[in-house]
């Protein structure tokens, strides 16, 4: 076994090497819990257990940690604006978050710390990290005193001089440097507070990830995983803390894509969100309930988790298709329970060429966790699957492999949105007889018979059929007709 994996901190693939050889520690940042989960709160637990998955598959030991930060700037004023009790505010989010986890197959995370069960642990970190002049209390709170700390931006590749320009100083003049951040802030009256030697206050948003590693992982762990949108200031400020508290910190950082709508980033200023509509697309349980979540787990893990994921409905629609296509072929071997393990597989006696996909899944997996490249190898062996003898051996192969990246499971449904208006018997319309269609119509596109495939499509619009062309095949979707 060779695992590689890129380290954003290096800017290039390593090989991995636990600190304690046959295990893995691996701290995956979860969601600040104020409000309703949308779609980036998912992504990086449904893409993390993928690895954690694998790298269980590969006889490695794994303590996966996603944290719940409960105390926090934004909760604070979710609960001034509704008048609600800040603590039935976060209670009632991490349980939705939690119950979509559980919806999405996400079964490897061993912790879901929580920050206010570590304020004790916080306020000795903080003050060791004064002890040893790295931090400085001030009238509104404790800080960080970046300048300090050698080689901080070194994973964002920011400079600690060009933080300075246009730095607001006046609004926080007790500060040695522009760039320093918060530890502990000082509570204003009527906000939640714990007692600390530097009065009434609660913790910064970055100490918090720090002393839950710290805690349940120890000063140097592996892994440590996120968006690309945590980097800065977040993840460079855990590694100055952590670094200066002692340890080495994490060793490899990655960090997942971004999400996308129509190949244009999706940013909190973006004024397409001021539309409720739009917004609404990226809500969780939308698109749960919308596209399924075997669905939505198939469509992250059909990418590479280092690019961008474009949301755009017509791509999670291809996403279903391909997934159903996949779920038609395996029909009742799906329900059958249980998961054999990698070495299991490997053993099984397929022809040579199902053994060169089954090799090459491997590697995909092996490479940074390719899982896009590994689901396109399942796809051939399902092709591979139609003409083979014993094609009901390597669908089980196909199921099982799939099942360590956590898809293909008992009682899976691709397309919530389609589950029971595509079979109504009402408009005669199947999923295998539009599967047939899709077929005619993509032999008819590889003939070059261009006007044959158009003429399907266009048909199949004025009876109410939408056809969707995209990278993993054709999809489809039902309309008024006429409309």
């Amino acid at each position: 076994m060779s695992i590689v994996i890129y380290n954003s901190l290096s800017r290039r693939k390593e090989p991995l090497e636990p600190l304690t050889p046959g295990s893995v520690g691996m701290y995956v940042c979860g969601p600040t819990v104020y409000s309703d989960c949308h779609i980036g709160h998912l992504m990086g637990p449904i893409l993390f257990d993928a690895v954690a998955r694998w790298l269980s598959a590969r006889g490695l030991d794994v303590r996966f940690i996603n944290n719940i930060t409960d105390i926090d700037d934004k909760i604070i004023q979710r609960a001034q604006e509704t008048g609600e009790d800040w603590q039935a505010i976060t209670q009632r989010y991490t349980a939705q978050y939690l119950s979509y986890l559980q919806r999405l197959q996400v079964t490897t995370v061993t912790d879901h710390p929580k920050a206010t069960e570590h304020i004790p642990a916080i306020l000795d970190y903080i003050q060791g990290l004064i002890d040893d002049g790295m931090a400085y209390a001030s009238d509104d709170g404790v800080y960080f005193e970046v300048s300090k700390k050698a080689g901080y931006g070194k994973l964002s590749g920011r400079k600690t001089e060009d933080m300075r320009g246009g730095a607001r100083i006046e609004r926080h003049s007790c500060l040695h440097h522009p760039a320093d951040f918060a530890l502990w802030k000082r509570a204003k009256p009527g906000e939640p507070s714990w007692e600390s030697p530097w009065g009434p206050g609660r913790p910064g948003w970055h100490i918090e990830c720090s002393v839950m590693t710290n805690a349940l992982l120890g000063p140097s762990f592996d892994i440590h995983g996120g968006g690309d949108d945590l980097k800065f200031p977040h993840h460079e400020n855990e590694i100055a803390q952590g670094e200066a508290h002692g340890g080495s910190y994490a060793q490899v950082w990655m960090h997942n894509g971004l999400i996308q709508y129509e190949g244009a980033k999706i940013s909190k200023s973006d004024p397409r969100n001021a539309d409720p509509a739009f917004a609404d697309q990226f809500k969780a349980q939308h698109l749960l309930d919308t596209y399924g979540p075997a669905t939505v787990r198939f469509f992250f893990l059909q990418g590479h988790y280092r690019r961008p994921f474009d949301f755009a409905p017509q791509h999670l629609r291809a996403a279903g298709a391909a997934l159903d296509r996949l779920l038609r072929q395996l029909g009742s071997l799906l329900d059958e329970p249980g998961n054999r393990s990698l070495d299991a597989l490997m053993a099984v006696e397929v022809d040579a060429e199902v053994a060169q996909r089954r090799e090459a899944f491997c590697r995909a997996m092996d490479d940074d966790f390719n899982t896009g490249a590994a689901l396109g190898h399942l796809f051939a062996m399902a092709a591979l699957a139609k003409k083979a003898n014993d094609g009901d051996t390597i669908l089980c192969l196909l199921r099982d492999l799939g099942r360590l990246l956590g898809l293909f499971q008992p009682g899976d449904s691709a397309s919530g949105d389609r589950s029971e208006e595509n079979t109504s018997s009402n408009d005669g319309l199947t999923p295998a007889l539009m599967e047939l269609l899709l077929e005619l119509r993509q032999q008819a596109r590889a003939n070059r018979d261009f006007a044959s495939a158009d003429r399907i499509r266009d048909r199949l619009g004025e009876l109410g059929i939408t056809i969707t062309d995209g990278p993993q095949g054709s999809s489809w979707s039902q309309h008024e007709p006429g409309s």
